[in-house]
C-alpha cells in the first residue's frame, strides 16, 4: 500500500504546499523572429520591454531572442504575443531546455 502524504491544517492554512519540497522547472528557448526591414528597430524595442525576453541580436529582418519562463505554456503565450506585433512576419522556436532551480537540466 502506499505510504500518503500529510498535510496539516496549519500547513494548507499558512500555504504550505506537498510540492514545497519538489523543485521548480524552469523553461528557456530561443527563437528566430523575421519582421519586415522597416519595423525592425520597433520589434526590437517592444521585445526588450516584455519580461522574460531578452534580445541576443538583431540584423536586417532577423532577430534572435531567448524566452524564458515557469512553463512550456508560459513560453508559448510569449512566443503568440510576439507574432501578433506589428511587423513581425513570423516567430519560431527553435531551441528549447528545461532545468530546475537548482541547475538539474531535464
Amino acid at each position: 500500500m502506499k505510504e500518503r502524504a500529510s498535510m496539516t491544517r496549519r500547513d494548507f492554512l499558512t500555504g504550505q504546499s506537498l510540492t514545497d519540497g519538489i523543485p521548480a522547472w524552469q523553461h528557456s528557448s530561443s527563437a528566430v523572429i523575421s519582421v519586415l526591414p522597416r519595423h525592425t528597430d520597433e520589434v526590437v524595442e517592444r521585445l526588450a520591454a516584455m519580461e522574460g525576453v531578452e534580445v541576443h541580436a538583431a540584423q536586417a529582418s532577423k532577430i534572435v531572442v531567448t524566452i524564458e519562463g515557469p512553463s512550456v505554456g508560459a513560453l508559448g503565450e510569449r512566443l503568440t504575443q510576439i507574432s501578433l506585433l506589428d511587423g513581425v512576419i513570423t516567430a519560431n522556436l527553435v531551441f528549447e531546455h528545461i532545468y530546475s532551480d537548482e541547475g538539474d537540466p531535464q
